[in-house]
């Protein structure tokens, strides 16, 4: 369903949560150069180990790990941020400095793929320019545990890797990349490691990734509230707009609960640089009963509700909120974690 329309200048509860089952059964995955990393999930770069947030980097991002210091890495971001929204500064060895409040993307390449987004105040070193980029460089310690995929020096010699406990971010890819077990499978940590679950035939996964006779599969499913070693955060309910507004950095980052009415299904471009650049997001008024607007972004697995839904249709949901509001526009953003039911489960 998409509708176009002008758009104005929790108590916790024990419910089925999502649960992605990553088998990382290969030491490199695919793509990745001898010495290179990927971020397997959403994490703080610091100016110095468990030191101050510099910029969070997203999932997904490739970078060449350095020395380690306790359970921190040390790595380099490069990459094109607007040059608007930096300021000259002679400090510390850096000559530019982030200057909005809410912060900036960093980019692979003027308008392209988001990287990271830098804290307002965040130092960097200028390293080029092209019309109303600029080019920035800054080294700074991710949490090792936050990587996945290294080919390091050890390896090369034949040692196992180390193997990160948090999951690898969700892989994309068409139907073509969909296989099924033929018989029950073990699903194992490594080749030839330790198994964590057993996969019964016909059970459908993602490949990822190879590598000899394996095979780097993702599969998907749901498991009970009650069987996770900590419950799941419970969402907060009832947080205005005005609230939000008048303490944005409380609210950023936590998961929410709101009532929202869906007016359309848009694509994100440039004018909202906090939304992903072409990534869906839903044009809903809301928190009802406020008259103001609300942006959810959401995944590819839970467009199908919306498309499907009825002209000014409301929902109950539970988002992780993003951004306070966007850059041109007082409009909050929000990260769709769950729809709930009536009942106050999912539906």
């Amino acid at each position: 369903m998409t509708y176009t329309a002008p758009q104005s200048s929790p108590a916790p509860s024990r419910l089925p949560v999502w649960a992605a089952l990553t088998a990382l059964l290969v030491a490199v995955a695919p793509g990745l150069l001898v010495g290179q990393s990927r971020v397997s999930q959403s994490t703080s770069f610091r100016k110095d180990p468990a030191g101050t947030v510099l910029a969070t980097v997203n999932a997904g991002v490739t970078v060449t790990p350095g020395k380690t210091q306790g359970d921190w890495t040390a790595v380099t971001l490069e990459g094109w941020v607007y040059t608007a929204s930096t300021g000259a500064v002679s400090r510390d060895g850096f000559d530019v400095s982030i200057t909005p409040d809410r912060g900036e993307n960093l980019r692979a390449s003027p308008n392209g793929q988001v990287l990271a987004r830098f804290e307002q105040g965040a130092l960097l070193n200028r390293v080029g320019k092209k019309g109303g980029w600029t080019q920035v460089r800054r080294s700074g310690w991710i949490s090792t545990k936050a990587l996945s995929g290294a080919a390091t020096t050890a390896q090369a010699r034949g040692k196992p890797a180390a193997q990160d406990s948090a999951p690898a971010a969700p892989a994309g890819g068409d139907a073509s990349d969909r296989v099924a077990a033929l018989r029950a499978t073990p699903l194992a940590l490594t080749p030839d490691g330790a198994q964590l679950a057993m996969l019964d035939p016909g059970t459908s996964g993602q490949v990822i990734g190879k590598s000899g006779e394996w095979v780097q599969v993702q599969v998907q499913g749901w498991i009970r509230e009650s069987d996770l070693s900590e419950p799941v955060s419970a969402a907060i309910p009832g947080i205005t707009v005005a609230q939000i507004r008048a303490d944005p950095k409380k609210y950023v980052g936590q998961l929410l609960e709101w009532r929202i009415q869906l007016i359309s299904i848009q694509t994100a471009d440039e004018l909202r640089p906090e939304i992903p650049n072409g990534a869906k997001y839903l044009l809903t008024r809301g928190p009802l009963p406020e008259p103001g607007f609300v942006y959810v972004i959401v995944t590819a697995q839970q467009l199908p509700m919306f498309e499907a839904a009825t002209p000014l249709q409301e929902f109950t949901v539970r988002g992780r909120l993003r951004a306070a509001q966007t850059r041109y526009l007082p409009t909050p953003v929000l990260e769709l974690v769950q729809v709930m039911d009536d009942k106050g489960g999912a539906p």
